[in-house]
């Protein structure tokens, strides 16, 4: 962890806070890897940087970003020498940046702490003009306190883009979405879930909501979530997938055997007859010419703030729907937090993808274990508290489903076939049990056809 470093009490400049370490490490970072430019554009500007010959360089990975050309050593350097009053600043300087660079994954953590040393020096620069004209006597004291209110509310309204909204702007962007909805008064208004019971439950999933798929092994989380992005595939919808136990592979498997209505064992095996070749190779033509609407990432322990990341890349290039991870305990909450209890770091995660989703705007849903609570109970069907190293997922979730099989207990059970949905939490509505068709062959769920 970079510390901020102490000024130098002779240098008056030096009184200013700044930390050369942490801006170095932004720009190097940048320079290793230019996808970081996207996550550091939404936090500083050239401007927050204290020493000049850094403003210069991020002011010159700015413009090669905003063009859509490369950031490295070449371009960087390329485009400063272009610029008159940046010569000076040579290939050796940003190579050095570019090797003494701490972790790249952490250039978050650093452009935070170049941010805030940015708004510490604005707000000393700006309570010492406001000690200076105090000092004059030019001017009135309710003009001399409307300017500074002013000032200071500029400097909060920079650092805080969101802030607090007047009433007016919320009721109007409230009621077009009323209307959007009396418009097609029946109809799912979010992302379509592609099951009956749960789109009429919920109108499907809606934006800025965190949605938590919870069940024990083998009850078929992974195959619902699956379910879930391809429903919104069929509606045209662009989703992001994050399997962090399954290979690409092995996903896309899963996906063409349920889509073709392939045997998944029989699959895995190479036994299919001509028919199901040829609707498996007709399927695989189909995800092919939809091939836009899904991204599939494998990274294993991913961590929250590469999640991040990542689908803001996304999001930028190629537009975004709905962000699928599987699954929340197989994350890791990265930055300076590591060494902290597993439960508490879990409690991270789940915050950080609440917050992703409403920074994104999109909806999030994550599957999640099950402790062994529902094995020890006569009734198996699962409940909230079973959330394993549950810390705050009850809190910051929008929504709780839990999947509930009978068979998976009792072999000879007269619900064989029958997989329980059940609604534990709706922020926004009723909970309810909803009763889906399991097809373990295809290992898929389905509307059930009722009598």
């Amino acid at each position: 962890m970079i510390q901020p470093q102490k000024p130098s009490s002779s240098d008056p400049i030096a009184k200013l806070p700044f930390d050369e370490q942490a801006e170095r490490a932004v720009l190097g970072a940048i320079l290793r890897n230019g996808d970081h430019m996207m996550m550091a554009s939404e936090l500083l500007d050239s401007s927050y940087f204290f020493k000049e010959s850094h403003r210069h360089i991020f002011s010159s990975q700015l413009d090669l970003y905003k063009n859509n050309e490369g950031i490295d050593v070449v371009t960087v350097s390329s485009a400063l020498q272009s610029n008159v009053k940046a010569r000076n600043i040579g290939p050796a300087y940003l190579v050095e940046l570019t090797e003494n660079c701490p972790v790249t994954q952490n250039i978050e953590h650093y452009a935070q702490i170049v941010r805030k040393t940015h708004f510490l020096r604005r707000i000393i620069q700006s309570s010492h003009d406001a000690i200076v004209r105090a000092q004059n006597h030019q001017e009135s004291v309710e003009g001399f306190i409307e300017s500074l209110e002013k000032e200071f509310l500029e400097i909060s309204n920079q650092h805080d883009k969101a802030g607090l909204v007047k009433a007016d702007v919320v009721i109007e962007s409230t009621i077009e979405q009323i209307q959007k909805n009396i418009e097609h008064e029946g109809e799912v208004t979010g992302v379509p879930t592609g099951f009956i019971g749960i789109d009429n439950l919920i109108g499907g999933w809606q934006n800025s909501d965190l949605t938590i798929v919870a069940a024990r092994p083998g009850m078929g989380k992974t195959a619902l979530m699956l379910n879930f992005m391809m429903h919104a595939v069929h509606a045209d919808k662009k989703v992001a997938f994050f399997t962090l136990e399954m290979s690409k592979e092995q996903l896309m498997s899963r996906v063409l055997s349920t889509e073709a209505r392939v045997d998944s064992m029989r699959l895995r095996r190479g036994d299919l007859n001509e028919e199901e070749t040829d609707r498996l190779m007709d399927c695989a033509r189909k995800i092919y010419a939809k091939k836009d609407t899904i991204g599939i990432d494998e990274t294993p322990a991913l961590s929250i703030l590469e999640l991040r990341s990542r689908c803001r890349r996304y999001k930028k290039e190629n537009g975004l729907d709905l962000i699928i991870v599987d699954y929340l305990q197989l994350m890791v909450a990265g930055g300076a937090r590591r060494e902290a209890s597993r439960e508490r770091e879990i409690s991270e995660i789940s915050m950080g993808l609440k917050s992703l989703a409403k920074e994104l705007n999109v909806p999030v849903i994550t599957g999640s274990q099950l402790n062994r609570g529902p094995d020890a109970r006569p009734d198996k069907r699962p409940k909230m508290s079973d959330l394993r190293e549950s810390g705050s997922i009850e809190q910051d979730a929008d929504m709780i489903m839990m999947i509930y099989r009978d068979e998976v207990y009792n072999p000879n059970s007269e619900r064989a076939g029958i997989a329980e949905v059940i609604v534990g939490k709706n922020r926004h509505g009723s909970t309810k049990t909803i009763d889906l068709a399991y097809q373990p062959n295809f290992v898929s769920f389905h509307n059930l056809i009722s009598e």
